[in-house]
């Protein structure tokens, strides 16, 4: 007899995990700035080249996470 468990496919697979790495970098870096916050809302920084370093590479960091999260969304569904 068989059964009618149904196994994920490698597109899943791979959506799953391109959409779990998206949301946990723009979780990091959404804890990130928010550690950086003090008591007036306003980041800091130690000098303002590592403030230029750090936004520049969060901000390429952030589009990245959202492209893979859009990108496991389309992977899912043309599955």
């Amino acid at each position: 007899m068989k059964t009618l468990i149904a196994y994920p496919d490698r597109i899943t697979i791979y959506a799953i995990v391109l959409l779990a790495i998206g949301l946990l970098l723009r979780y990091i870096i959404g804890k990130r700035r928010f550690n950086r916050r003090g008591i007036g809302g306003v980041q800091y920084f130690k000098s303002y080249g590592r403030s230029l370093i750090t936004t520049t590479f969060e901000r390429v960091l952030n589009i990245i996470a959202t492209l893979m999260i859009i990108g496991a969304i389309i992977l899912y569904l043309i599955r």
